[in-house]
């Protein structure tokens, strides 16, 4: 027999129960109202699962502000920012497969494990949101990750190191070999990224090993100038030094 009433909310079917079904000695609870509690209840217990409705991939073109639709969402492309209603979970799953992040539209935002405001979700992250008792949202997951997301796949990535620009982490070079005659010298002395090809610098921060002399150059012995750096030293020839940038701890910056 179906049910002849349904309850939007769970505070409805708890209203329901408290009203009519009352346990009592007349015996007067109908089959008809026993059969609309137990599949009041049957239904919220597959609503309240986070996956019950599966994950949503959302894949259609950028330039949209996105409302989420399920508990959980895998976006492959970036639309321009992305919102949320209240849910009966009280809680979401927000996946970012892209190399971007994706805004987060302005009124919505979560707080991270340090208390920080977050508008943003990080690429290639998985964040797990959930609502507080203060009606704001914190991040749940992640909690020993200062930027809250999971670490990049390491397949392919061989020989590389661990890198974060403050809002993602991924893979890059720690070492980074510029031979005589690399084409991205523009002149004797001074190199700057991006001309001829371009290597991937993970951090603006980086010291200098000359080859020739063995020994990593001293502050004094070098100048960073945009996109890369100028060396200072006699003698210093471009066409015949090799110099290896290390990706290390410094106090000097680009």
């Amino acid at each position: 027999m179906l049910p002849n009433q349904t309850f939007s909310t769970i505070q409805q079917l708890i209203n329901y129960i408290n009203t009519v079904f009352v346990t009592n000695g007349a015996n007067g609870i109908t089959g008809a109202e026993g059969n609309n509690i137990l599949n009041g209840i049957t239904t919220f217990l597959q609503s309240y699962l986070v996956n019950n409705s599966l994950v949503t991939i959302y894949n259609t073109n950028p330039g949209t502000v996105y409302m989420l639709q399920t508990p959980m969402t895998l976006f492959t492309t970036v639309p321009t920012s992305i919102q949320w209603p209240n849910n009966v979970q009280n809680e979401y799953y927000i996946i970012n497969a892209t190399s971007q992040n994706i805004p987060i539209a302005g009124g919505y935002s979560y707080t991270d494990q340090y208390g920080t405001v977050q508008t943003t979700i990080p690429a290639r992250t998985a964040i797990h949101i959930a609502k507080a008792t203060n009606q704001s949202w914190v991040q749940v997951n992640n909690l020993g990750e200062s930027g809250g997301g999971g670490l990049p796949p390491v397949t392919g990535n061989g020989g590389e190191s661990l890198f974060t620009d403050g809002n993602s982490t991924f893979w890059a070079p720690g070492i980074i070999p510029i031979y005589e005659g690399d084409s991205n010298w523009e002149s004797a002395t001074q190199w700057v990224n991006g001309h001829s090809y371009n290597v991937t610098i993970p951090s603006p921060k980086f010291l200098i090993f000359w080859n020739e002399i063995g020994r990593y150059l001293l502050p004094a012995e070098y100048e960073f100038v945009s996109g890369g750096f100028n060396v200072l030293v006699a003698g210093f020839n471009s066409a015949t030094a090799n110099v290896f940038l290390s990706f290390l701890p410094s106090n000097e910056s680009l």
